[in-house]
Order: structure tokens, then C-alpha cells, then sequence
């Protein structure tokens, strides 16, 4: 997990670094009146956080996976090399016990054919595996999909983080050339009694109807607007 981290430093940075961002624009403009306040462009910093967490998370899940797999590996290899230490050859010797030239003249040419008869087995040769062959199989294909797992969740998850951090950089660097204008995190908009983009209220309007009735957000009301409840608007 170090070294997953270590490797992706540069990446999980950004994120902190829009976040704080963020953050001081809201304190920095906290005596701008609230009221009439317009907040029409997403800043989808949040997303960019909440996929990034989601992405760790799964990974970690699956790591997990591997780490209490791996010992049950072990055990069944470790069977595995005992039961072949019980082998014994002696049970059924593959040989020939008989062994004859047969030709017309009896003779052995350059195109003899050999004829061989088994010995009679007395027992296994080795002890029976196919149990513990199994438990190594289904370990190994186990840590196999855990590994291809995570190189999927990382390739794909990856690409669209750096999408919504882009996007959030460009919004946040696009709101802070509008005068009078300032960044404020959705979940602050409601406390504030800002509007939303008309879209969004008409997207919204059934799951936020009664968000009007309580003193508190309606959870289901503020995830439908917002996307993200650490996203952020540009409001002015």
C-alpha cells in the first residue's frame, strides 16, 4: 500500500492542494452578502476526492484479499511438497519384466518391437493430491483476479480523476477573474439560501420538495444537486 501511495503522491496532491484552494476563497470572502446569491457553475472538486477515495478503498479491498490468500497458498504448497516426501516408487515400478525381439526369423533387426509387460501395483505412488492441488488452483486464480482487479480499477479510474481535477483547476481559476465572484461549498449554499443552476432545481425538484419542511439538509435532496457534497460552486 506504501509503495502505491508513493508512486501516486504526485497525483493524490493535486486533490489536497484544489481542496485547500477552495477553502481559503470561501474564508477570504466571507463578508459577501449571501443573499440573492446566484451559484451557477460546478466546480467539481469533490467528485475528483470522492473517486479518488472510492478508488483507494477498493484497492485496499482487494489487497486485503491477497494478504489472507497468500497464507492459505503457503499450507496447501507445503502439503503438497509432504505428501510427495510419501512417494514410493516401490509401489508400482514403471519397468519392463519382459522383454523379447519378435521377428519372423526371431531375430532382433534394426526394426524389432519390444514387448513389455507391467508389474502388478501394489499401491498409489504417491498420496492423493487432487484436493490440495484444488486449494492451490483456487488460491493462486484468487490472487490472480485481485491482482488484474486493481491494475483495472487504477486504469480506469484514473483517467476520469484527472478529468475532474482538471476541470475543477479551470473552474476554480476561471471564477476567481469574476469580480465579486467566489467559490463556495455546496453544502454551505444551502445554509446560505443560495440558487442552484435551473437545471438542477428542475433535475432535483421532486427529491428536494422536502428539504423545505426540515431545518436540516435532506441528504437525498443535497447529493442530487451538488453530486458531490464537497463540491464546489462559483457563486456571485
Amino acid at each position: 500500500m506504501n509503495k502505491f501511495l508513493k508512486s501516486n503522491i504526485k497525483f493524490i496532491i493535486p486533490v489536497l492542494g484544489l481542496i485547500l484552494l477552495g477553502s481559503v476563497s470561501v474564508k477570504s470572502q466571507d463578508s459577501v452578502q449571501s443573499q440573492n446569491l446566484v451559484c451557477d457553475t460546478k466546480i467539481p472538486i469533490g467528485e475528483s476526492v470522492d473517486r479518488t477515495s472510492d478508488l483507494l478503498n477498493d484497492i485496499y479491498v482487494e489487497l486485503e484479499t491477497i494478504y489472507r490468500t497468500i497464507p492459505r497458498q503457503i499450507e496447501a504448497a507445503q502439503e503438497m511438497v509432504k505428501a510427495a516426501q510419501k512417494c514410493n516408487l516401490d509401489n508400482c515400478q514403471p519397468v519392463c519384466v519382459d522383454i523379447g525381439c519378435y521377428e519372423e526369423d526371431f531375430g532382433c533387426g534394426s526394426s524389432y518391437v519390444a514387448k513389455c509387460v507391467e508389474k502388478t501395483c501394489k499401491g498409489k505412488i504417491c498420496p492423493d493430491l487432487e484436493i490440495t492441488n484444488q486449494l492451490v488452483n483456487d488460491t493462486f486464480e484468487k490472487i490472480n483476479y485481485s491482482f488484474e482487479r486493481i491494475n483495472n480499477l487504477y486504469g480506469n479510474s484514473t483517467e476520469k480523476i484527472r478529468e475532474k481535477l482538471n476541470e475543477a483547476r479551470i473552474g476554480f481559476n476561471s471564477c476567481a477573474k469574476i469580480a465579486k465572484a467566489k467559490t463556495i461549498r455546496c453544502r454551505d449554499i444551502f445554509d446560505q439560501d443560495g440558487q442552484f443552476p435551473l437545471e438542477k432545481i428542475e433535475e432535483c425538484k421532486s427529491v428536494c420538495e422536502d428539504n423545505k419542511k426540515t431545518t436540516g439538509i435532506n441528504i437525498e435532496c443535497l447529493e442530487c444537486v451538488c453530486d458531490s457534497s464537497i463540491n464546489y460552486f462559483c457563486c456571485h
